[in-house]
C-alpha cells in the first residue's frame, strides 16, 4: 500500500459507531494529519468545503458574524471563509494534529471537541454553524444534530453535509423533518451537489435557521 493511501485505507476501515473505537479514530488522525489535504485532493476530490462555504455564503452575508466550524480538521473551511471575508470564526475538532495543522488558517480560536458528546462550548454563543464531513459512514448520526442547535443562537443559521450514502440509511432525512416539524428550526434549503468527485460520491447540503 502506498504510503499516501494508509491513513485513507485506516479510515476507510473504521466502524465510528462503537464508542470503544474513539482512540483508534484518534490514532488514524494522528496518523494521517499530514497527507488529510493532499489525499482529499488526490485520492477523493473532496469539494465538500468550498461547496459548503460558497452555499452558506448565500444565506450569511455579515463578515464579522461568530461563526463554529464544527469538526474543522485541517482547517479547509477556514481557508474557503477567508477567501469570502469571513474574519470571525472558530474550529472545533476531535484531532490536536488536524487542529494544529488549522493553526494560521484564519481561525480566531481551536478547540478539541467531539461531537459525539457534549462541545466545550457556551450554549447560543455563535451566530452561525458549519459542519462539514462529520455526517457520514460511523461518524456522527442525526440525533447529535441537537448539539449543533445548542451552541447557535436562535434565528441563527447551521450548514452542514451529509454523504449521500447515509442519508437515508442512518435517518437524517427523518430528523431534519422532525426536528422542523417540532419548530427547532426552518429548513432553508436542502440539495445534492458533488462531495469527493473522484470517489462519484454525492452529498447533501442542508441550511436550516434555528427558531
Amino acid at each position: 500500500m502506498s504510503e499516501d493511501k494508509k491513513g485513507l485505507k485506516l479510515y476507510d476501515n473504521l466502524d465510528l459507531s462503537k464508542s470503544k473505537n474513539e482512540d483508534e479514530l484518534l490514532g488514524v488522525y494522528k496518523d494521517w494529519a499530514s497527507l488529510y489535504d493532499k489525499d482529499n485532493d488526490d485520492l477523493l476530490g473532496t469539494v465538500s468545503q468550498p461547496n459548503t462555504v460558497q452555499i452558506f455564503h448565500e444565506y450569511i452575508k455579515g463578515s464579522k458574524l461568530k461563526i463554529i466550524d464544527v469538526g474543522c480538521g485541517t482547517g479547509l473551511v477556514g481557508l474557503e471563509l477567508q477567501k469570502l471575508g469571513f474574519s470571525n470564526f472558530d474550529g472545533i475538532d476531535i484531532s490536536q494534529e488536524m487542529i494544529n495543522i488549522a493553526q494560521g488558517r484564519g481561525y480566531s480560536s481551536l478547540f478539541l471537541g467531539n461531537l459525539n458528546k457534549s462541545l466545550p462550548l457556551e450554549s447560543i454563543s455563535y451566530d452561525a454553524a458549519l459542519c462539514v464531513g462529520v455526517f457520514t459512514h460511523g461518524h456522527v448520526g442525526p440525533e447529535r444534530f441537537s448539539e449543533l442547535v445548542r451552541i447557535v443562537k436562535p434565528e441563527g443559521i447551521i450548514c452542514f453535509t451529509i454523504n449521500e450514502d447515509v442519508y437515508e440509511s442512518y435517518g437524517f432525512d427523518i430528523a431534519i423533518k422532525r426536528l422542523e416539524s417540532i419548530n427547532v428550526w426552518k429548513v432553508l434549503d436542502i440539495r445534492k451537489h458533488d462531495y469527493m468527485v473522484k470517489k462519484n460520491v454525492k452529498g447533501i447540503y442542508c441550511v436550516v435557521k434555528v427558531t
